[in-house]
């Protein structure tokens, strides 16, 4: 049978009422005070007899009552009561009259809060605890706290149903309580209650305080619907583990497969072939776009999924033209050659001015002994002026040397 029909099954016998498996928490005495304790009334079992055969009780009393010593007088004392064990509060009532002498007549009786008026309810993991009867305006907790065992809940009172200052602890069977079905258990273990094993770390002798110590903390129960490894949902939809009664679900984007241990997400597709699985494809519909893909510049697509286009490089600029040293260039508007530009020997208009020369330009040599060969001769253009300039070069070579 697969981890999810097995789920269907526990589920199934987890509301027919079967109890948990997880060791209840064992409690502490509910005050702090050593001494203030005058009194006991503890859970009827019928014909006026306690857990321990005594007549500690009354008939039809169905919790625990500490009284104090001194009875009213006493309750401005502000004798604490404290949590008896871990838990979260389920309930809190406050601002009852807290001076009651009777069950019943003003601001008195079972018509305040049923009868507890002031109280904290606590859910202590398999059990609920009301914790009734107290002080107007002590009590220290709210609805949804987390407590500690030993943490203040409030002060000793008589206020509902009361006949003087006293705390009423009620346990009952926390997976019943509220439901219809609510049966209060008696904390005490003896001859003459049928409870198996007591509640409390330290019961304490008959007519005596339990213990003050808090016992372990309980082991948080995981639903019966769930798995220490990861499971998935009957939807596949998510999937879902419990480690120490805290529940973990992860949504399953693509689907949840079931594996030989833990259940695993599905893998993400990649429809276009592209390598790029959907989770990390831009556009999975489109394989030329992905992460990795070659950007085109200035096409306004986003190929490589990067979040924006390539802006394309700017155009060159062109470099500014300059002269060659002792070069006058022409003057604007009239056509004519640069001075030093040559003319073409076939067309006669003006040839293409001298290569630009980037960077210094190279002087001639001073000869300053030779005012003959300084200056290139002028000429008229053409196969002339060449046969000029080659006169000129072996006169001024003779000259130097002579």
């Amino acid at each position: 049978m697969s981890r999810m029909g097995i789920a269907a099954v526990v589920a199934a016998l987890a509301l027919a009422g079967l109890p948990s498996t997880v060791a209840a928490q064992e409690l502490r005495s509910p005050v702090e005070c050593d001494g203030c304790i005058g009194w006991w009334y503890y859970f009827d079992h019928g014909f006026s007899r306690d857990w321990n055969c005594g007549s500690a009780t009354y008939s039809g009393h169905t919790g625990s009552d500490y009284s104090l010593n001194g009875g009213n007088r006493a309750i401005d004392d502000d004798n604490a009561v404290v949590a008896m064990g871990a838990g979260t509060v389920v309930k809190t009532e406050d601002g009852y009259f807290d001076r009651c002498t009777q069950c019943g007549g003003a601001n008195c009786g079972t018509g305040f809060g049923n009868g507890f008026a002031n109280q904290v309810v606590i859910n202590h993991g398999d059990y609920r605890m009301i914790y009734g009867h107290m002080k107007s305006g002590s009590i220290a907790v709210a609805e949804g706290d987390t407590v500690e065992c030993g943490q203040l809940l409030g002060f000793i009172g008589s206020s509902g149903c009361s006949t003087g200052a006293h705390l009423h602890i009620e346990p009952s069977d926390a997976a019943s309580f509220g439901t219809g079905r609510y049966t209060p258990i008696d904390p005490y273990v003896g001859e003459c209650s049928p409870t198996a094993a007591t509640l409390f770390l330290d019961q304490g002798a008959y007519r005596q305080m339990p213990g003050t110590e808090c016992g372990e903390p309980p082991v948080p129960a995981c639903p019966p619907d769930t798995f220490d490894v990861w499971t998935c949902s009957e939807d596949l939809a998510l999937r879902r583990r419990c480690l120490e009664g805290v529940v973990s679900e992860e949504p399953c984007e693509w689907g949840c497969t079931p594996a030989g241990t833990d259940d695993v997400c599905g893998l993400p597709p990649d429809a276009d072939g592209d390598g790029a699985r959907a989770d990390v494809d831009c556009d999975d519909a489109d394989g030329g776009r992905h992460a990795g893909a070659l950007e085109v510049c200035g096409d306004g697509i986003d190929q490589d999924c990067s979040g924006d286009d390539l802006a394309c490089p700017p155009e060159p600029v062109p470099m500014p033209t300059v002269p060659p040293a002792g070069v006058t260039p022409g003057a604007a508007g009239t056509g004519a050659a640069p001075t030093g530009a040559t003319s073409s020997p076939v067309t006669g208009q003006p040839a293409a001015p001298p290569p630009i020369v980037v960077g210094p330009v190279a002087q001639p040599r001073q000869e300053p002994e030779d005012e003959g060969c300084r200056v290139v001769p002028a000429g008229g253009g053409g196969w002339l002026q060449m046969l000029a300039l080659v006169a000129w070069v072996i006169t001024c070579t003779r000259r130097r040397r002579a």
